[in-house]
Order: structure tokens, then C-alpha cells, then sequence
């Protein structure tokens, strides 16, 4: 009757447990094989020593003690079967207990079944076991944290109904965009872990079938952990989707407030800059007569012709004052600014010639 101890551990920790099997006088060889899941690193003729993803195995004919801390410890005997032993790909199996960590088999030694399928089966199903408690833990967390967030969203949700303050509202925005990235953030940590888990779910019932459906009620067992894990991740999304409409109403309702405020705000400066333009006409109207009453003798003239070309010079100085500002930031000339240079010019001629013709007559 043969023995087979199977001790599993995290990659990490292969150089300490080769260098702890040195010191305990165990000379290993290196030996490279390579199966269809795992690979074989180096060998003597008690023990081997192997890989499977991230996850290193020793495979010891003798029970040994390792100090690094174990994943899992498996005893696989080869005994003769009786009428409770079950058939399998490779002879017959049984299951000695609930954990699966001893294992009775009636079959010939075969080194695809222990060297490869077997270390693979064990370590998707540590995996696997693993990350289920890791996300029934991260569940708990996030439901919490749910319950919570629900209660402050809820909160905001009615100050954003009554609030029609600007400043409030884009507190209330950045609240709730906080409240948005931290459960978000968990969320992907949990979906992550257990997209993951579902791809150990996965391997495991592909190497199990190579068994000929071995431990095919514990992947049923997963794969329905599984599912009640899927119900959480779909209720937290609908969490986050929600969280996300919430934002989105805010932020509709603010961009709404700061149009509006914008349009008031256009329609005061258009009023002050109407206001302003008719200071500036009657400022240049005024200083520019009695420049012109200084210099030319424009008492002669009709009141009508004065009045006429002080109008036309004082509205182009206007609009010319526009325009050559548009050429100084735009750097660029334009017909609008010619136009309004060719009329200052003559405006600028006939207020000139024409009181001079006045006075000679």
C-alpha cells in the first residue's frame, strides 16, 4: 500500500522551502517536465517538487513537515477498492472526508494522474476556496457600506429637490460624486475577485472531467456560491446606477441654474453696455464740437449740415473704437474696419472743407 503526501504553497515561497528541504538533508535534482497543467521543477526518488500557475506543490512518498505556511495538505493512498469506492477515468476513487484532503484510490501509479492532474484539480479548488471567502467577505463589507451610502444619497437627493442655491447644489455634487468613486471602487475590487473565482470554478470542472467528473457535487457546491455572489454584484451595480442618475439630475439641474444666471447676467451687461455706448457718444458728441468750434468757424453753417456731419463723425468714432479693438486681438484686418476708416476719413475732410465754404461766402 502506497502513499502519496501532496503539500501545497504560494510560488512566493518555493526559494525557502527548497532552501528548508536542503537543510534537512533532502538533495534534489533538477528535472524539467512539463504536463499539460503543471510542471515538474526538480526530483529525488521520495519526493518532487512542482507548479501549477502561481501555486507550488511538493509530492513526497513520506510524510514531511515544512515550516512556510501550507495552502493545503492532501494524503492520496493507493488501496484496494471496496463497494463504496465510485469509478473514475484512471480505476476507482474515494473521499474520505468533507475538506477532500484524503483520497483512497484503486489504480495503477500513472504519472499524468498524480503528477499533473491531480496538484491542478487541488490547487483550482484551493483557489477557489479562497477567493469564495474572500468575496463573501468583501460582500459583507460592501453591503454595509451600501446600507450607508443609500442613507446619505437618499439625504442629497431631497436637498437637491428643495435647493436652488448654486453653491449648495455643487457641494451636494461633490458629495455624492465622493460617495460615487469610493463604492465604486470597492465594487471593482469585488468584481475582480470574483470574475476570478468563476475562472477557478472553470478550470476546476475542466480538469475534473479529464477525471471523469471528479468532485463534480463540490464544483455544483461553488458554482452555486457562485451565483448568489453574481445576485450581489447585480444589486450593487443597480446601487451604482443609481448613485450615477442621482449625479447626473444634479448636475442637469446646476448646468440649468448657471444658464440662467448667465442669461441674466448677458442681459445686465447688454443694458450697461447700451449705457455706455451713449455716454461714449455724447462724450465724443460734446468734445468733439467744441474742438471743432475751436479750431474752424462753423457759426456760418446751418445748424442742420453741423448737427449732420458731428453725428456721422461721432457714430463712426464709436463703431471704430469696436472694430480696431477686434483687429488687436484678432491681428487681422477687416472689410468692416476699412469701411469705417474710409467714413471717419471723410467725415473728417467735410468737416474741414465745408465750414470753410460758409465762411468765404
Amino acid at each position: 500500500m502506497n502513499s502519496y503526501v501532496y503539500l501545497y504553497f504560494h510560488s512566493d515561497d518555493l526559494d525557502s522551502v527548497i532552501e528548508e528541504l536542503k537543510k534537512a538533508g533532502v538533495d534534489l535534482k533538477l528535472k524539467f517536465e512539463k504536463y499539460r497543467y503543471t510542471e515538474i521543477l526538480a526530483a529525488n526518488e521520495d519526493l518532487v517538487l512542482g507548479k501549477y500557475k502561481n501555486v507550488a506543490f511538493i509530492i513526497s512518498k513520506k510524510q514531511i513537515e515544512i515550516t512556510c505556511d501550507c495552502l493545503k495538505k492532501v494524503t492520496v493512498e493507493i488501496a484496494p477498492a471496496d463497494e463504496t469506492f465510485n469509478e473514475f477515468k484512471f480505476g476507482k476513487f474515494k473521499i474520505e472526508d468533507e475538506d477532500l484532503t484524503k483520497i483512497k484510490l484503486d489504480t495503477e501509479f500513472d504519472k499524468e494522474l498524480f503528477y499533473d492532474l491531480i496538484p491542478a484539480l487541488q490547487i483550482e479548488l484551493i483557489k477557489a476556496d479562497i477567493l469564495l471567502k474572500e468575496c463573501n467577505l468583501q460582500a459583507e463589507v460592501l453591503s454595509r457600506k451600501e446600507s450607508e451610502i443609500i442613507r446619505e444619497v437618499s439625504k442629497l437627493s431631497e436637498r437637491a429637490k428643495k435647493s436652488s442655491d448654486v453653491s449648495e447644489l455643487e457641494t451636494i455634487l461633490s458629495e455624492v460624486s465622493t460617495h460615487h468613486v469610493d463604492f465604486f471602487r470597492k465594487f471593482m475590487r469585488f468584481k475582480d475577485v470574483n470574475e476570478e473565482m468563476f475562472s477557478s470554478i472553470t478550470e476546476f470542472e475542466v480538469i475534473s472531467r479529464n477525471l471523469g467528473n471528479w468532485f463534480s457535487e463540490k464544483a455544483d457546491e461553488l458554482k452555486d456560491f457562485h451565483e448568489r455572489l453574481i445576485y450581489f454584484e447585480s444589486k450593487f451595480e443597480q446601487t451604482l446606477n443609481g448613485i450615477r442618475d442621482l449625479f447626473t439630475l444634479v448636475s442637469l439641474r446646476l448646468d440649468m441654474l448657471r444658464n440662467r444666471e448667465y442669461l441674466d447676467l448677458q442681459r445686465r451687461t447688454a443694458s450697461l453696455q447700451a449705457a455706455a455706448a451713449v455716454i461714449e457718444f455724447v462724450a465724443v458728441f460734446y468734445y468733439t464740437l467744441k474742438i471743432w468750434e475751436y479750431f474752424m468757424p462753423i457759426e456760418r453753417m446751418p445748424a442742420y449740415i453741423s448737427f449732420t456731419l458731428l453725428s456721422i463723425f461721432t457714430t463712426s468714432v464709436v463703431a471704430f473704437t469696436e472694430v480696431f479693438g477686434e483687429l488687436i486681438r484678432e491681428r487681422k484686418v477687416s472689410n468692416r474696419f476699412v469701411i469705417l476708416a474710409a467714413i471717419l476719413l471723410v467725415a473728417l475732410l467735410l468737416m474741414y472743407y465745408i465750414p470753410n465754404l460758409f465762411s468765404e461766402a
